[in-house]
């Protein structure tokens, strides 16, 4: 079995920027002083184009507990009797992340506590993702429609269009190896861990701006191959971090570590 080794040039910094932003009496609270009031957040930040500019690094945090293992139980039911006779034996050690494979989407947002980026210019967003560095250039606009030809990816093929302050991502063009959970999500004391996609996936991604420093992420997971119907995932709020940009979060399996690590793998 593969291992992961992680590298985040960045961590020593971003401990750093976090400590140098909280107020000077953080340290005293634990022992009775008053919280201070949080500072309200500003209005949304908007282009000249007037969309909302999610420009910035956001960590994101899921709600946690009762309603991500309800929310698993669900997807765990839609997966067709089919389905579950290909996977076969399929467990919480096949999880591809484990082969350093990219998180796909929606993981890469609904399930990863990592750090991501977001850099966006009028008719475009770009966003990249501290664990595994990926990234995804997703273009907005009226009409847009994917190509014809696509190639399938981890990512799958984005387009967009902006509904208020929400920026709905129609993405379609997937490979078939990411998963939709992480391996050690068992929403039920019999579930195996494994959350296996098909070529034929289809999310719909909403990004909501709820002011300067928070953003809504939530998606629609449509598989007519797996599942028997849509599947919604948590609702996820990312909150503007202190940092200019993201880490290098970099996966490698044991015998590439291990051989860069001897010299051998030097030319």
């Amino acid at each position: 079995m593969a291992n992961r080794a992680v590298s985040s040039t960045l961590a020593g910094l971003l401990i750093g920027a976090v400590a140098a932003a909280l107020p000077a009496h953080t340290a005293a609270q634990g022992r009775g002083a008053r919280p201070a009031a949080a500072t309200p957040a500003g209005p949304v930040v908007r282009l000249p184009d007037g969309k909302p500019d999610l420009t910035g690094v956001w960590t994101p945090r899921g709600p946690g507990g009762e309603i991500e293992r309800a929310t698993l139980a669900k997807l765990e039911g839609l997966y067709t009797p089919a389905a579950l006779k290909e996977m076969g034996d399929l467990g919480e050690s096949d999880d591809p992340l484990l082969r350093c494979i990219p998180y796909g989407v929606p993981r890469a947002t609904a399930s990863s506590p990592w750090p991501f980026q977001i850099v966006q210019h009028p008719g475009f967003v770009v966003v990249l993702t501290e664990y595994y560095h990926g990234f995804r250039i997703i273009p907005y606009g009226e009409a847009l429609t994917h190509s014809p030809d696509i190639i399938p990816t981890y990512f799958g093929d984005s387009i967009a269009r902006w509904d208020g302050d929400t920026l709905v991502v129609d993405v379609t063009g997937f490979n078939a190896e990411t998963w939709l959970a992480d391996g050690r999500d068992k929403p039920t004391p019999a579930s195996k861990g494994r959350w296996p996609h098909s070529d034929a996936l289809h999310v719909t991604e909403r990004w909501r701006a709820l002011d300067a420093d928070t953003i809504e992420y939530q998606a629609v997971v449509e598989d007519p191959k797996m599942l028997s119907g849509p599947w919604t995932t948590p609702l996820v709020t990312a909150r503007r971090t202190p940092v200019q940009k993201i880490g290098e979060g970099i996966c490698s399996d044991s015998f590439t570590y291990t051989l860069a690590a001897s010299g051998k793998g030097k030319k």
